[in-house]
């Protein structure tokens, strides 16, 4: 009798033991993926800082909008953060439950006109990510 509560009592243990051990690898996972969307959120944000506020206004001047190369550049590395961003989602590095908290703002950015331009500039270095491509133009077309 004895040797079976110890039986018992052992797979008990083991069954605790790998309840923790995967709840401890799911919060793991979670804080992992909060803490690369926070990081790229502050950078993205850092970067949208340094654009002047004419960079934001959604009513594009018709021609081609004048930037300095500074400001050429700083929004190349915003649309290149947002891309890494998305390729860590699309990898399951980003939960898609914090994505969706940002997904609309970064959706806005991207269809401003200044940012719209620039992709132009760069779509042809999204050749071999069709989904970030495909992406885009989603973005491009519910502008228009």
């Amino acid at each position: 009798m004895l040797d079976h509560i110890l039986k018992f009592m052992t797979l008990g243990t083991i069954i605790v033991g790998v309840t923790a051990i995967y709840t401890a690898l799911h919060t793991n996972n979670r804080r992992l993926g909060a803490d690369i969307f926070l990081r790229y959120s502050e950078r993205i944000s850092d970067l949208r800082r340094r654009l002047p506020t004419a960079a934001f206004h959604d009513e594009g001047a018709g021609g081609a909008i004048e930037m300095t190369p500074d400001e050429r550049r700083i929004v190349h590395e915003v649309i290149f953060s947002i891309f890494e961003l998305y390729e860590l989602k699309v990898h399951g590095f980003v939960p898609p439950g914090i994505w969706k908290i940002r997904e609309p703002d970064i959706e806005r950015v991207l269809s401003l006109p200044v940012f719209q331009q620039e992709l132009a500039v760069v779509q042809g270095r999204f050749a071999k990510h069709p989904r970030f491509a495909a992406w885009l133009d989603q973005i491009g077309q519910a502008k228009a």
